[in-house]
């Protein structure tokens, strides 16, 4: 009887948002898309992944968030900028990114070592959602591996009617 309650509660006590496999796959996923291969073409500032991730797991068309849903995943991507660090170091440790210091922004910059990641981990018919998702990222609010952090807050959320600070 307690083995179930113990089950029980560990199920309720579940958060998807702040799963390492969520965010692992959903970290990978976005990597790949923007082509975040090798050190020349690294992802600058993983703290934009923070922002990024939530719109990529979900069903809404990035245009359809309303300026409440949006404060919210702006506030929860505060959060997850901690997860993301923690789960950098495991993925680096494992051989499955690269990483460098960027110095300008006192951050990290990431990239995939493709070669360590299984062939199909990639294959779009698991991730299609995922993969559609970014591709529309990409365009509507010109996301890529080089923008700035603010650049990329002020197309997703200021100029949304989203309050922010300063990152």
């Amino acid at each position: 009887m307690n083995k179930n309650r113990k089950s029980a509660k560990k199920r309720m006590m579940f958060i998807q948002r702040e799963d390492y496999n969520f965010l692992t796959y959903n970290f990978l996923i976005l990597l790949n898309e923007l082509n975040c291969v090798n050190e020349d073409k690294r992802f600058n500032d993983f703290r934009k992944i923070a922002y990024l991730i939530e719109f990529i797991s979900n069903d809404i068309d990035i245009e359809k968030y309303t300026e409440i849903e949006l404060s919210n995943i702006y506030l929860r991507a505060q959060l997850k900028k901690k997860l993301l660090s923690h789960l950098i170091i495991t993925l680096k440790n494992k051989q499955y990114l690269g990483i460098s210091l960027n110095t300008t922004h006192r951050t990290l910059d990431v990239w995939i070592n493709k070669e360590k990641i299984p062939d199909d981990f990639f294959n779009s018919k698991y991730f299609f959602q995922e993969i559609s998702n970014i591709q529309k990222l990409k365009k509507f609010a010109r996301v890529s591996s080089k923008q700035k952090l603010k650049t990329m807050i002020d197309n997703l959320y200021t100029n949304r009617g989203v309050l922010t600070w300063e990152v």
